[in-house]
């Protein structure tokens, strides 16, 4: 595994950027991180500023390349305050008792500078100047070949401006991940812009160096890929918010999804839509929808948000044909809500069940969520919906099939779907227990629940590192101390 480079800057460093910030009279604040580009082999680097000009530049290099140079992009993003109130949770969740943000006026801007024609299996380094000092300095790890390892973090619910998260940071920092994603609910309680002013970047991004109490200066090397959750869409009347659905001003994806339809973000169709298309870019509806490839994996991921029509043929046939079309020899699919588990919170939010028998005809191995504030993994499992739709209280019955002799050990090989929920990256922990869980569902009525959780950990915040070769993958989910809370391995 190649070790993924955290930006160290010298005191001399700090001193220049101190000096231009005087002269100039420009602050960056938000400092450059890494996105996927919107095209294969590609890398954006973004950062914001206030809004006086600033002289930047961008130069970039992979190992055993000429240095080369790309020109930011700058577009202005003015917020004005809100005229509403955030919405209260959604259904059954508890509220989410995040740090205040007061509220103002918000001005920045926001810079964009576009890597192309990255070759794989190699570093590149890259420096961003503000009139010709150093602002960072940084390098990151481009795509893996099919052939190469690769080593992923998955983790969801993040950032509410708690110290926990912190913690949760700086253990992905020492297991040097390759990329992350992240499982929706990126920022809490109703992902703003200024909500990740406050509790985001400070954990995630800026950072000098990585400790427990501070987080880590994670995404100058690794870059995060974003799936959408409740929290970061369901406040999206713009008029009233008009800083809301910051995952789209900051978060970039491939342009290789369905396209816009009825699974999207509802944004309406006045002024303020207008303007937010402006300001996102592709970024919408990019983000709903889209797949990418790094090593031996293909990753799908969705917006399952309650407004998200997933049962739409465009989507199916979306999803069947990327996953078909893929030639990876293993297949993922991230998404917020889980489809199967085993919490009383968020229980009955089943649409996803609808799409288990096409996900398991098109060879996925395993399949990513969130929502679900703890860790949770099933056996191998397959589902028949029945009757093949959504009942009228939100559930999905149907008949299940469990691989009860995997055991990720000795018995290595899934027959199905393994489900992992990995939803304690930062948000307020749902402490349940299993055993209470299991005979509260086996009360209801039957087609519903299974006892298919074989993991179940909630008194601890924790992500998921997975190590991927063509031929095995090794699964470890660690809490915020780094103790290994659960381990398996799958081969092919």
């Amino acid at each position: 595994m190649k070790s993924t480079r955290y930006p160290t800057p010298h005191l001399a460093v700090l001193i220049l950027v101190a000096i231009a910030a005087r002269v100039y009279a420009q602050t960056v604040l938000v400092q450059p991180y890494i996105q996927p580009g919107d095209v294969p082999n590609s890398m954006t680097v973004i950062w914001l500023t206030d809004q006086t000009p600033g002289d930047f530049t961008v130069e970039y290099g992979p190992k055993n390349f000429p240095v080369r140079g790309s020109k930011p992009e700058r577009v202005a993003l003015d917020f004005g305050i809100a005229k509403g109130k955030d919405a209260a949770p959604a259904n059954d969740e508890p509220k989410e008792q995040d740090v205040a943000v007061p509220e103002r006026e918000q001005h920045y801007f926001r810079y964009s500078a576009t890597l192309p024609g990255l070759p794989a299996d190699n570093v590149v380094d890259y420096s961003v100047k503000l009139a010709g000092e150093v602002v960072r300095h940084a390098s990151f790890e481009t795509r893996a070949s099919a052939t190469k390892p690769i080593r992923f973090v998955m983790v969801g619910d993040l950032a509410n401006g708690k110290e926990q998260q912190n913690a949760v940071a700086f253990e992905i920092s020492r297991v040097q991940p390759q990329f992350l994603v992240m499982l929706g609910d990126i920022v809490y309680p109703t992902g703003r812009v200024s909500q990740y002013m406050h509790h985001f970047w400070r954990t995630y991004n800026q950072p000098q160096t990585a400790s427990t109490a501070t987080g880590a200066p994670l995404m100058a090397s690794v870059p995060f890929y974003a799936a959408l959750g409740n929290h970061d869409v369901d406040l999206h009347k713009l008029a009233d918010f008009p800083d809301a659905l910051g995952a789209y001003y900051f978060f970039r994806a491939m342009i290789n999804g369905p396209g816009e339809g009825p699974w999207n973000t509802p944004i309406g169709k006045g002024p303020e839509a207008t303007a937010f298309r402006a300001a996102v870019g592709a970024s919408f509806p990019a983000l709903g929808a889209y797949s990418f490839d790094n090593g031996p994996g293909h990753f799908v991921v969705l917006d399952n948000s309650g407004y998200a029509n997933l049962e739409s043929p465009a989507v199916r046939e979306w999803i069947e044909r990327d996953l078909r079309g893929s030639k990876a020899r293993w297949k993922f699919v991230c998404y917020h809500a889980p489809m199967f588990h085993s919490a009383r919170e968020h229980y009955s939010e089943q649409k996803m069940r609808l799409l288990a028998p096409l996900l398991e005809s098109c060879g996925v191995d395993i399949a990513f969520a969130g929502h679900v504030h703890n860790y949770q993994r099933s056996v191998p499992m397959r589902f028949t919906p029945n009757p093949p739709k959504r009942l009228p209280n939100g559930l999905v019955n149907g008949e299940f099939k469990l691989d009860t002799k995997f055991d990720g050990v000795t018995h290595t090989q899934p027959d199905g779907v393994i489900h992992i929920v990995s939803g304690g990256g930062g948000g307020t922990l749902y402490k349940g227990d299993l055993n209470k869980n299991s005979e509260y569902f086996k009360a209801q009525p039957p087609g519903n629940w299974a006892p298919y959780t074989a993991k179940f950990v909630a008194d601890r915040h924790s992500f998921t590192v997975i190590d991927l070769t063509t031929d095995r993958l090794a699964l470890r989910a660690l809490d915020a101390s780094g103790n290994e809370i659960d381990r398996i391995e799958i081969t092919k």
